[in-house]
């Protein structure tokens, strides 16, 4: 309980702090979450189309199950970028054109490029998405 009161009181002091500095505070702020945003929204496109690949070569290699387990992991890649698209002021219009377009772009190197594949699956798995 000491424990938390401290932390209530630091936290206060903090955030009378943040209000103090003033504008030019709020909108670095601002840009931080709306990188993080942005950056965020690229990964979920990015687990989309790696969780697509990982289904395909699963349903090539025979095993539906890992395969289905991919797809159900690429279709809430898929939602949750339209939702963090939202978040970063842009229309469905806008998230299917960058959908298509990463497709386009990261699933030919994911192919060539297994390293790259890895590392991508490798964010997917920190993310819960694969």
């Amino acid at each position: 309980m000491r424990t938390n009161r401290n932390l209530y009181k630091r936290l206060g002091a903090a955030l009378v702090v943040c209000a103090c500095v003033g504008t030019a505070t709020a909108r670095a702020e601002e840009d931080a979450a709306t990188r993080a945003n942005r950056s965020a929204y690229n990964a979920l496109i990015k687990c989309f189309v790696a969780n697509g690949l990982a289904s395909d070569e699963r349903s090539k290699a025979g095993d539906s199950e890992k395969a289905a387990a991919y797809n159900a992991k690429a279709r809430q890649s898929f939602d949750y970028a339209y939702v963090a698209g939202e978040k970063i002021g842009l229309n469905d219009k806008q998230v299917a054109r960058d959908l298509s377009f990463v497709q386009d772009t990261e699933l030919p190197k994911m192919i060539r490029d297994r390293q790259y594949f890895f590392s991508a699956a490798a964010t997917c798995k920190a993310l819960g998405l694969m």
